[in-house]
């Protein structure tokens, strides 16, 4: 038995290391993706291995405390709205370059004026990552760093009632 709840203790300890790993991640890219000069393909490459982040996180889900499967839950929920914001975005730059020749020059300039701006985003893309990085912030601590190396055992108590989806 003893055996038993030191192999869940570890799984959870795991999953709430890659979960805190895969938000610094996901905050890093927020902040790049309001950035106007950020490569947008780069940021959708960084963005996929963070959503694989979270997938691995949450991994062994059935033995994962109760607070750290929400909070990865809420924070993939996130990540996968940037990676599908990126992908637009990608699409975007992409069918600029891949032109008919009928359209080629409407696609020309829209491409030349989209390059003049560093790939930025939409204002509609801007305000959804606005949102995404105030939801992000409200599901996640800023001393997140100082508790993962807390025992999840330790963990679960700390924060037990306080309706919070964080792990820690």
């Amino acid at each position: 038995m003893l055996v038993v709840v030191a192999g869940v203790a570890a799984v959870n300890l795991s999953a709430s290391r890659s979960f805190n790993q895969a938000t610094k991640s996901l905050n890093a890219n927020i902040k790049a993706a309001q950035d106007d000069s950020t490569d947008i393909t780069t940021l959708h490459a960084q963005q996929q291995q963070t959503d694989a982040q979270f997938a691995e996180a949450g991994r062994m889900r059935s033995l994962l405390l109760p607070s750290i499967r929400d909070a990865i839950d809420a924070n993939a929920d996130i990540s996968s709205q940037l990676t599908k914001i990126t992908l637009k975005r990608a699409e975007v730059q992409g069918n600029g370059a891949d032109t008919d020749n009928a359209q080629a020059q409407q696609q020309t300039d829209s491409a030349t004026s989209q390059s003049k701006k560093g790939g930025s985003l939409t204002e509609a893309q801007k305000k959804q990552v606005e949102e995404l990085l105030k939801a992000n912030q409200q599901s996640t601590d800023p001393q997140s760093d100082a508790t993962s190396s807390e025992s999840s055992g330790q963990q679960a108590t700390e924060h037990k009632g306080t309706g919070a989806t964080k792990p820690w």
